[in-house]
């Protein structure tokens, strides 16, 4: 995964704009076709792809140099006159493949985009399930581009119907404000994780109705397949449940029966069960089976209002005190 990232979002992307800037086409038309399939690509990769390592600012730099390599062709009169296609045989190989690449990353954020509407489902509203801190959200929105549960909606796949109460689920790290979430590039220990250990807090005034506890949490990139929610808290809000997993080992202060309010302790951040590294699992859904807990009618699921999706920045403030 580690080399699929350093190609995808910091080999690729530095290529093209290098290209672009030392390597432009001759001709108005070669030139064109050339910076609209690299735009392309940088933000089909911006918006699809997952912003933790590298962090979230990195696009940001990205449609800053392209538009600063833009800004220098126009100064220096390449956008005009010349010709429409005066690119060499070689150039116009590489700007068709360009164009190729641009297609896909133009799809690409097509449906990263279409991820950003709030489904025409059920949706209810929740609290944040954390305490002060910045958050990244890493897996959401309404298309499967910008979140990976959605697959389990597919009622035709057998395997896929335990868990279908968990298809508009959110998965979230918490990051520093700069966007670093771990010490290392891949390390196994999940305690050097920042999401690890941070206190998962009740979204919602209710009843607990499941707990799930004493489940290990795994080595980094080791997932537990027996057991794929890990440690988990299922709270009855009325309506709807809220389910909370992948939580620490031993943390979970609650159990079942227990009422709870907004803001109180659940337990802590963890990495047990099917998790690539520690985060947060949060979704809601409509009732909650007893041999399938994961099975209910999936709910869309807004916190605070807002509908998160891939890359957005959850941010909860100290509270005051007076």
């Amino acid at each position: 995964m580690s080399v699929m990232v350093m190609l995808t979002q910091i080999a690729l992307p530095v290529l093209l704009l290098v290209w672009l800037a030392w390597f432009p086409a001759r001709g108005v038309f070669a030139l064109g076709v050339q910076a609209l399939s690299v735009a392309a690509v940088l933000f089909g990769i911006g918006l699809a792809a997952l912003w933790t390592m590298p962090p979230f600012w990195v696009p940001y730099i990205y449609y800053g140099a392209f538009a600063v390599i833009v800004v220098c062709h126009l100064w220096q009169g390449r956008f005009m006159g010349n010709g429409l296609w005066r690119a060499s045989a070689g150039q116009t190989l590489l700007v068709l493949f360009a164009l190729g690449l641009g297609c896909l990353g133009g799809y690409m954020a097509y449906l990263a985009y279409q991820g950003r509407a709030l489904p025409a489902v059920e949706t209810v509203d929740i609290a944040p399930p954390f305490g002060p801190g910045t958050y990244l959200v890493a897996h959401g929105g309404s298309s499967a581009m910008v979140n990976v549960h959605l697959k389990t909606l597919d009622k035709a796949v057998e395997r896929f119907r335990p868990w279908q109460g968990q298809s508009r689920a959110l998965d979230i790290f918490r990051i520093s404000p700069l966007g670093i979430h771990k010490s290392g590039w891949l390390p196994s220990d999940p305690a050097r994780y920042s999401t690890f250990g941070t206190p998962v807090v009740a979204p919602c005034n209710g009843e607990i109705a499941k707990v799930v506890d004493g489940r290990e949490d795994m080595p980094v990139p080791v997932m537990d397949r027996e057991h794929m929610a890990g440690n988990y808290v299922a709270i009855n809000c009325g309506r709807f449940f809220v389910i909370l997993a992948h939580l620490r080992k031993g943390s979970v202060t609650v159990s079942a029966g227990d009422r709870v309010a907004v803001g109180d302790l659940l337990g802590e951040m963890g990495n047990s069960g099917n998790s690539s590294e520690p985060h947060l699992h949060v979704h809601a859904q409509r009732g909650l089976p007893e041999q399938a807990a994961f099975g209910g009618e999936p709910l869309a699921l807004t916190i605070d209002g807002a509908f998160p999706i891939r890359n957005d920045r959850i941010r909860v403030a100290e509270p005051v005190v007076r």
